[in-house]
């Protein structure tokens, strides 16, 4: 049985043979299977036409680890070598649109972080009026537990003065405290002074400045402060009183750490737009590829002739 191909062969072929002759005179016909696809959607069409031609005449392959690395670089760059740019625009509106998101989220965010960084004051402030924060009166509640035997974890007092205490190391610092003092406010890491002033309340509320009324400078013998204004209960050993303004200050971190997420967030969708338009680059680039390998048959050329032998009229098809 005939394939539905060589059905329509034959008919081609039979049509040019019962052409006249005057018709059939013409010198020659070209049919090139990669200027007329009929079947072949028309974006293909186009990168093949478009595509750079070889010195026998056939469109050139393009490189498939070129096309990656454009689209590595430039989403969508590997799908415009690839002749195609409707393909290529979804990647590049992507890439374009997350890092203006990116740039938003992460400007709104260090917005945010200036202001509550602003708001508790400079880094171990002692200045109520610089800040709403005072590492003093922190450093006052761990001075208190370190001096008290029946609080700390060595179970005999801290001989030494206030000012001694906050100039001592972690390790002997920590070795009075019991939890939840797991944390060092001296860290010379500021961006963790920070965080830990606004995270763990138990241990740092002590130093919020609405906690307490003073009215001279804190020391050594300032007593339990932070009773009367914030209702604090001075047997326990973690701050159990209230703070409204370790409150906003924790909502201000969050708004910032949230707006920060959001830029990491598009980061991370620009990066997964360079790995997933190289992968679709190499396979827009293998599939234009696999199309000219499909239609590398060449030319088809007919040449048709009719001549007079005898008082007769031959014709004759030449297929090259």
């Amino acid at each position: 049985m005939y394939s539905k191909s060589a059905i329509l062969m034959i008919f081609a072929f039979a049509i040019i043979l019962m052409m006249p002759p005057d018709i059939a005179s013409a010198d020659t016909w070209s049919f090139s299977p990669y200027r007329a696809q009929l079947a072949a959607e028309d974006d293909a069409n186009q990168q093949i036409e478009d595509a750079p031609i070889t010195d026998a005449g056939q469109p050139a392959k393009k490189n498939v680890g070129r096309g990656v690395m454009f689209s590595l670089v430039i989403p969508g760059a590997g799908q415009l070598y690839s002749g195609s740019w409707l393909r290529a625009v979804p990647w590049f509106a992507v890439e374009v649109a997350a890092w203006v998101f990116f740039s938003s989220y992460n400007a709104d965010g260090n917005d945010k972080t200036d202001e509550f960084e602003a708001y508790a004051g400079p880094h171990r402030n002692t200045d109520p009026e610089a800040g709403h924060f005072n590492y003093d009166a922190y450093m006052l509640r761990e001075y208190q537990i370190a001096t008290n035997p029946s609080l700390n974890e060595q179970q005999t007092a801290y001989t030494f003065g206030f000012d001694a205490w906050k100039s001592e190391s972690w390790d002997e610092r920590g070795s009075y405290l019991p939890p939840p003092y797991g944390h060092n406010i001296n860290t010379l890491d500021i961006q963790q002074y920070y965080e830990m002033i606004g995270k763990y309340d138990t241990q740092f509320g002590y130093g919020w400045i609405d906690t307490y009324t003073l009215t001279g400078p804190i020391n050594g013998d300032n007593g339990d402060i932070w009773s009367q204004t914030s209702g604090d209960d001075p047997a326990t050993i973690g701050f159990d009183g209230n703070s409204p303004f370790f409150f906003i200050y924790r909502d201000m971190r969050g708004d910032a750490n949230k707006s920060l997420e959001n830029a990491n967030i598009m980061m991370e969708i620009v990066l997964a737009n360079h790995v997933l338009s190289a992968l679709d680059a190499a396979f827009a680039i293998r599939s234009f590829n696999r199309r000219l390998d499909k239609n590398a048959l060449g030319d088809l050329r007919f040449h048709y002739d009719a001549k007079e032998y005898d008082g007769q009229t031959a014709r004759m098809l030449t297929l090259s």
